[in-house]
């Protein structure tokens, strides 16, 4: 079995997560509008691409914990800090450099780090009530 590094697997997960943001951005903007919601021009003007940004966010996320539980058997409980280090370091950036961007990214970034805390809270909530 191969030896390995958590913290670095974690934080590499963490940059794959961060790194895909941009991407989501111009999927959620690129993304059909459907014919239901032509009734409502605010919608579609105001929270569209935002809300299919959060949505595919919030899949990918799920997704991409899942491969590091299930292929690389790196918990996100165990060093969660790694992991939401490089998506906290993206929007410190946006605050700072561009706050233009800082609303879209912010899309991309709350579904991304509420499902982490998500798993990590999950995973760690049956290793606490055994001790009680």
């Amino acid at each position: 079995m191969i030896s390995l590094n958590k913290k670095l697997w974690s934080f590499n997960f963490g940059c794959l997560i961060a790194g895909t943001f941009f991407w989501l951005i111009s999927f959620g903007v690129s993304a059909p509008i459907s014919e239901v919601f032509h009734s409502y021009p605010d919608f579609i003007l105001n929270y569209h691409a935002g809300v299919v940004t959060a949505f595919t966010a919030f899949l990918l996320t799920g997704a991409i914990i899942f491969i590091m539980r299930s292929l690389f058997n790196v918990c996100a409980s165990e060093h969660t800090f790694w992991l939401m280090l490089p998506s906290l370091g993206f929007i410190i950036l946006a605050i700072l450099f561009s706050q233009s961007i800082l609303i879209t990214m912010l899309y991309a970034a709350f579904p991304a780090l509420i499902v982490i805390l998500t798993s990590a809270i999950k995973r760690r909530i049956p290793k606490y009530k055994t001790l009680a």
